[in-house]
Order: C-alpha cells, then sequence, then structure tokens
C-alpha cells in the first residue's frame, strides 16, 4: 500500500491524515449522546448518577453503542499519536496507553454488570491519566507546544479531583453523575485542543535540541 507524508508524517493513503487526527474529537459526541440520553431516560437523575447507570435504562442499547464508538475512537486516536510523536521519547507508549484506554471503554459497552464493568472502568481512567502525564513528559521544553506539558498535568490533576470527590459522592451521597461527567469534560476539552492543534499544523514528532533552541530563538 502506498504512503504519503503530509507534514513529515507517514501515512497510508487509503485514510488521509486529518481523518485519523479527527478521531480526537470523538469525546464531544460522546459527551452530547450521553447528555441527550440522560434527559429522556425515565427515572435517571444526570446529577446523581453514572454515565454507566444509563446502560441499565430503557436507553440502555443507545449508551453501549454510544461507548462502544468512543472507544474505536479512542483507539483510532491511539493510531494516529503512534503517527504524529514518529518515534522519540514516549513515541510508542503514549500511544498504547490512548489504545488502552480504548480497550477499556469497549470494555464498558460489553460489560455493564460488576465487577468487570469497574474494572473496565478502573483501565480507562487510568490509562487516560498515563497519557496525560506521559505527554507531559514528552512536551516539557518543546517550544512548539509551550505551555502544554503544564496543561496537561494540570488536566490530569482536575480529573484525579473530580474522581475522587465521585468517589466520596457515590459512597456517601450527592453529585456523583456530574463529579464524572466534569472529568471526562475536562479530558475532552485536552483532547479536542490537541487534536485541533494537530490539524492546524502543529507537530508532535521529536526535535532534536540544537533545532529546538533555533526556533525558539526565532519566536
Amino acid at each position: 500500500m502506498k504512503k504519503t507524508r503530509d507534514s513529515g508524517v507517514v501515512y497510508d493513503d487509503f485514510m488521509p491524515r486529518k481523518i485519523w487526527i479527527a478521531a480526537g474529537f470523538g469525546g464531544v459526541p460522546f459527551i452530547l449522546t450521553f447528555v441527550v440520553l440522560g434527559a429522556f431516560a425515565p427515572g435517571y437523575d444526570s446529577l446523581t448518577q453514572t454515565i454507566s447507570s444509563l446502560e441499565l435504562t430503557s436507553f440502555g442499547m443507545a449508551q453501549r453503542v454510544n461507548f462502544f464508538v468512543f472507544g474505536l475512537l479512542l483507539i483510532t486516536f491511539a493510531v494516529a499519536l503512534k503517527r504524529e510523536l514518529n518515534g522519540g521519547w514516549g513515541g510508542s507508549i503514549i500511544p498504547l496507553f490512548q489504545f488502552v484506554s480504548g480497550v477499556g471503554v469497549i470494555g464498558d459497552a460489553l460489560f455493564i454488570h460488576p465487577p468487570l464493568h469497574l474494572m473496565f472502568d478502573l483501565i480507562a481512567f487510568n490509562a487516560t491519566l498515563l497519557v496525560l502525564f506521559l505527554f507531559a513528559w514528552r512536551l516539557w521544553g518543546d517550544a512548539r507546544w509551550k505551555g502544554w506539558a503544564a496543561y496537561s498535568i494540570v488536566t490530569a490533576v482536575l480529573m484525579t479531583a473530580f474522581l475522587t470527590a465521585f468517589g466520596f459522592a457515590n459512597h456517601l451521597g450527592g453529585p456523583a453523575g456530574a463529579w464524572e461527567k466534569m472529568a471526562t469534560v475536562v479530558r475532552t476539552v485536552w483532547s479536542v485542543a490537541l487534536a485541533g492543534r494537530l490539524l492546524a499544523g502543529a507537530r508532535l514528532d521529536a526535535v532534536p535540541v540544537e533545532r529546538m533552541s533555533f526556533s525558539s530563538l526565532q519566536r
């Protein structure tokens, strides 16, 4: 199969670079779908109940499909990240954990009852946190992505804080569903921002130190 180069990154002809990267917007339809389903599902309370609880309502199959499609998009974005990173530190492990997060979400679609559902929940969220921290490490000092290392860390910390609040609210009573959904939104905003920058022409591939320094001087 032929290969083409777009922004210095090698891609297969059958699927343009922008389509691979656009999978990074997958959290947007995922969120819109569970918000709409939550608004119409009989007896469902979006503030107190989890996203997964929708799978136990009359719209359960729709939410399972929502999880499954989102998981596939996360995996597709993992392929895009593998090609965009194009080697260098984290060039393989970041896409790997992105892939694992997608597998976790697909697991949420296939197994709707504990303990398997909870296990896949933990896989998805922990893999996502690792992607954020590893990205922070990768982008640290890269003048092309100024501020993104800190942004990635802040996103990971916020996700952890929201999920901790979710855990307390889920056991003690309170808006557990809202905390979980906020964690999902924070992660999605980061992913959308990353994909948007890549579509605008930003590069993630490794740059030698001397090139980065020269670029910084030009700025």
